[in-house]
């Protein structure tokens, strides 16, 4: 099951970050992580536990995995994830995967943590004036793909909370913009 995720993960990546020539020939055979982490910002020696639905454990550590990219930011379970972007006509663009806070106006930090229930709980931190709209994907680890899940806006310059009852690899943040004030606060797909 762990290859199926990895491979399934470096092909999703693969596809959003290529040309369409590159699409079909990504289609038939899947990425190396080495050709992810040449388009795509990697972090390394990433730990995964996850308590599954059964009770038992899955515990896996991965030597690379891509973190910002192009089309948006992964999120793996455990992990927090800071990542710096401009606002150009309200759009998140020019990710940047950083280590730390150094530019607090324009860095967001995401964790996605498991409580002892096996319910995983995402917390986004907004630095900006303006709510922050991001459209999301799952990958449970009972799936082998990513799913789109409702998310709701982040405040401005405060946090939102996403739960869910089972346990989730990676939370997928992608279509990430800077809501208007006429814009409803709403939860959406």
């Amino acid at each position: 099951m762990l290859r199926v995720l990895l491979s399934i993960v470096l092909i999703f990546l693969a596809a959003c970050a290529a040309t369409p020539e590159r699409r079909m020939a990504s289609e038939a055979e899947p990425a190396s992580i080495d050709d992810v982490c040449a388009v795509a910002q990697c972090g390394y020696d990433i730990r995964v536990e996850l308590k599954q639905e059964d009770g038992s454990l899955f515990a896996e550590t991965f030597d690379a995995m891509p973190i910002v990219q192009e089309a948006g930011v992964s999120v793996y379970a455990g992990s927090t994830v800071l990542f710096e972007a401009d606002v150009v006509k309200g759009e998140l663009v020019n990710l940047r995967l950083v280590a730390e806070v150094v530019n607090p106006e324009r860095t967001i930090s995401v964790k996605l943590e498991q409580d002892d229930k096996g319910n995983m709980m995402l917390i986004t931190n907004n630095p900006f004036d303006k709510h922050l709209k991001i459209r999301m994907g799952i990958m449970p680890l009972a799936l082998d793909r990513l799913v789109q899940t409702s998310s709701c806006p982040v405040v401005a310059r405060g946090a939102s909370f996403e739960m869910w009852p089972y346990p989730i690899f990676q939370v997928f943040l992608g279509e990430m913009r800077l809501m208007s004030e006429s814009e409803t606060m709403a939860c959406t797909e």
